[in-house]
Parts: structure tokens; sequence; C-alpha cells
């Protein structure tokens, strides 16, 4: 098997201190919450796989999601260490996202922001899959957030398709286009708030998009 790079959230030109990065990761979070809205009240598992340093875990903390609910995973051990450091009480653990620690449908939710394009190849990004749906409960959802087109100043990352998801025995249910151009929504500053909002929808400056299996319920 062909080790995986790290599943790193650190993208160039991030900083939260940028309006537009910031506009762009609450959109972000407003999909997550309404793709996953049922189980983020449940209280079944919760899995950031991928999970960085934890800026997801710690936003769904503060939504009031207990941290006993929630968990993460990440191959960088200190990137471990600082998600487990940013959302107390939650289970952070090394661990690849093909190889994960967690019996058959143990999880009620697994979330993949922008982690699948780094691990290596088309191989491991379904290996990640089909373990993704292992994992997750009857009626549970997996949310996949990643590029939509290929990134040609990153040859390192690969466009995660929907043929991907086939492959892995997942049907979609919904696929959705958000965040602005990043390269645009960092230069709007004093703008961003009046700016941001208008020009993301716009279908052609949206440069991800999240893509929702829901498994079937028994």
């Amino acid at each position: 098997m062909e080790a995986a790079r790290p599943l790193s959230r650190s993208r160039p030109g991030w900083s939260a201190a940028n309006r537009g990065n910031r506009a762009a990761r609450r959109e972000l979070l407003d999909a997550i919450r309404a793709a996953a809205a049922p189980h983020l009240r449940g209280d079944g598992g919760l899995l950031d796989c991928g999970c960085g340093t934890g800026w997801l875990l710690e936003a769904l903390a503060a939504d009031g999601v207990s941290p006993r609910r929630l968990h993460g995973v990440d191959l960088d051990p200190e990137r471990v260490a600082a998600a487990a450091r940013r959302a107390p009480g939650a289970t952070v653990r090394t661990a690849d996202a093909r190889s994960l620690p967690y019996p058959d449908g143990a999880l009620a939710a697994v979330f993949h922001v922008v982690s699948l394009s780094s691990v290596g190849s088309e191989e491991a990004v379904r290996e990640a899959l089909v373990e993704s749906r292992r994992v997750l409960a009857p009626g549970g959802v997996l949310a996949v957030y990643e590029p939509r087109l290929p990134n040609p100043f990153n040859r390192e990352t690969r466009r995660v398709r929907r043929a991907d998801f086939a492959a892995a025995g997942l049907a979609l249910s919904e696929v959705r286009s958000l965040t602005l151009l990043p390269p645009l929504g960092r230069r709007l500053g004093g703008l961003t708030p009046r700016l941001h909002p208008r020009l993301s929808r716009l279908p052609a400056l949206r440069s991800h998009r999240l893509l929702v299996h829901r498994a079937p319920a028994l």
C-alpha cells in the first residue's frame, strides 16, 4: 500500500486574519451544518477525517455538540496534538484515512475537508472512501469538500471525482458548489462583508464543491 501524505488543512495563502478566508470558512461550515443537521443534533459519533489542527472540531463544539461525540484523525502527530488542544474532550488520534480505528457502522457522520485530494493516488482516494463507508452507521452522512477543478499550481493534489464515489459503492445525494475563488476572495479587504456574499453566488466563481452521501437506513 502506498504511504499516504499527511492530511493537512494548511494551504498557501491561508490566514485566519484574512476576511475573505474567514467568510469562505463560514460558508463551508454552514454547508456542513445543513448537510448533517439531524446528525449534529443526535447522539452518534462525528469524525473529521484529516482533521488538521482541529478547526472543524472546535466549530462543532462551539455549536453545542458534545465533545464526547467528536472524533478526529490525521497522519501528522503534531496536528493531532494541536487539534486535541483546540477541541478539549474530543477523541483525536494519529491514523490513516484508509484504516480507521472504528468498528463497522460506528459513526453518524464522517467529514473530509480538502484531505482526500492529498492522499496521493486514485487508489488511495477510493480506499479512503470505502473505509468511510464502512464506519458509517445506517442513515449516516458522509460529506466531502474538495476543489471542483485540478489545481495547476499544486500537482501533488488530485481532483476527487464522482467516479471515485461510485467505485467505492457510494451514491451521491447532493453535490453543491461553493467557495468564492480564494485568490479573489482574499483581496476584497474591507469590502468583504458586502461583496463576498454576492460574488460567491455566481457559479462560475466557485472553486470547490461539497459532495454528500447518505447511507441507507435500516
